[in-house]
């Protein structure tokens, strides 16, 4: 019977929305829901308006204002001081922000540039990065038709895909998501605040990838004669929650007779999310079938 720490529940996780209670809107130039999603975002320093009274919610978002509200809603640390966009030995107000979307694994668009527009698919593409970066969560992957998918840059389609069936972003009433028109200050406000709900609701579903902890680290092999002169060696890492968490063989160290194969335990890509399928990973070397074999952990 499999251990009932290793069972996923198979369910999609949907981001529900919080009931938004608002007396006064934060802008003049929003109302309804998104009134009330300025004012809360507002109120904890994520957005800032034009003026006092105008947030502009249909002006196009720059670069350095996307990475800004992504860190700032996601709640993201630096480890390090900032570095990028210093000139004349002064920061810009955005690279405290940059070197945060840096030391959190979050890659930027090969055409980033903090004061231009950005496209919707550019920052939905950070913005799961920046999601991915506060935890591991399972989502059962499906495919979400979208009927501009071919507009899609292909790098981006796995965490636009990721975005759309936890609820964070959604499609047009004709099924497309526009990918290369640039987002727009209201349309970036509310996928923030979208993911800031996510993060918040399921904080406590983050699947663990602690390299020290034992179930995850489990590793057993095998040998198999291949013919009388060879043996192959297969490592198995067992009941991992998704395909991200693999193993490779290191290195091989022959002493008398023994071989001792070194394996090295791999975590998952903090960039994507993974099926949330119990998998057993496998590696495999060969070694003479003259040696007894032994393994052990690479040490770093």
């Amino acid at each position: 019977m499999m251990n009932p720490k290793l069972k996923l529940t198979a369910a999609l996780l949907l981001s529900g929305s919080l009931l938004l209670a608002s007396s006064a809107a934060a802008f003049q130039d929003v109302e309804g829901r998104d009134a009330a999603i300025t004012k809360s975002l507002h109120e904890r320093g994520i957005i800032h308006g034009m003026t006092k009274e105008k947030f502009a919610p249909k002006s196009q978002l720059t670069g350095a204002q996307g990475v800004r509200m992504i860190v700032q809603a996601l709640d993201l640390k630096g480890k390090s001081k900032a570095s990028p966009g210093v000139k004349g030995g002064a920061a810009f107000w955005y690279s405290e922000s940059l070197q945060i979307a840096k030391d959190n694994g979050i890659q930027l668009p090969a055409n980033f540039k903090p004061n231009e527009k950005l496209s919707r698919e550019a920052f939905a593409n950070m913005l799961m990065q920046g999601i991915a970066a506060t935890g591991n969560y399972p989502v059962i992957m499906m495919y979400v038709n979208i009927a501009d998918s071919d507009q899609v840059n292909p790098d981006y389609m796995s965490n636009i895909q990721t975005l759309l069936l936890t609820k964070i972003a959604s499609l047009d009433d004709d099924g497309k998501f526009h990918p290369k028109t640039p987002i727009t200050r209201i349309e970036a406000a509310r996928l923030v605040y979208q993911a800031a709900e996510f993060v918040q609701q399921h904080k406590d579903n983050v699947i663990p990838d602690k390299d020290d902890d034992q179930q995850l680290n489990q590793v057993s092999y095998q040998t198999e004669k291949v013919n009388d002169q060879v043996n192959k060696v297969v490592l198995t890492r067992a009941n991992q929650p998704h395909p991200g968490y693999g193993i490779a063989v290191a290195k091989i160290e022959f002493k008398a007779k023994t071989a001792v194969v070194y394996y090295e335990l791999l975590s998952p890509d903090p960039g994507k999310f993974y099926p949330q399928v119990i998998t057993d990973s496998k590696t495999e070397t060969y070694v003479s079938s003259q040696y007894e074999v032994v393994i052990k952990p690479l040490k770093k």
